[in-house]
């Protein structure tokens, strides 16, 4: 296991996602699952009608933090994207093994779903920090 690999599983599935629309930051905490494949994309649901999927329909760049952890591990980064993907709920509904993330989303085959891709990313903590970039 990789040490982004690490720091994503230290955020038990969440993250908080920002997004800008006409010069308005939005912030919201969201559940995600990692494609244990290609480790910097990572799975999303939302309702088709709230407020986040307007500002991605306007500007699908993003930026990210996971929940930080005892030690201060945490995911950051400015340079990722956010979308709905091509990919459907039977392709990726093993990734999803938090059980709050199905107490929250009960039926997430009918939600949206999106794919986060970063392309660079801080790991950082309490005792240092380091910055992977991925090339897909």
């Amino acid at each position: 296991m990789t040490l982004f690999e690490e720091y994503a599983q230290a955020a038990k599935g969440l993250l908080y996602v920002a997004t800008e629309k006409d010069g308005q930051p939005g912030l919201r905490i969201m559940g995600f699952a990692m494609d244990p494949k290609r480790v910097n994309h990572w799975y999303l649901v939302s309702q088709p009608d709230a407020g986040k999927m307007a500002d991605l329909k306007a500007n699908d760049r993003v930026a990210i933090m996971t929940k930080m952890n005892e030690n201060g591990a945490r995911i950051e980064s400015n340079q990722a994207t956010l979308r709905p993907t091509d990919k459907t709920w039977a392709d990726v509904k093993d990734y999803f093994t938090n059980p709050v993330f199905h107490k929250n989303h009960p039926h997430p085959e009918e939600e949206v779903l999106l794919e986060l891709t970063i392309r660079s990313a801080r790991l950082a903590s309490f005792a240092g920090d380091e910055v992977m970039t991925f090339e897909d």
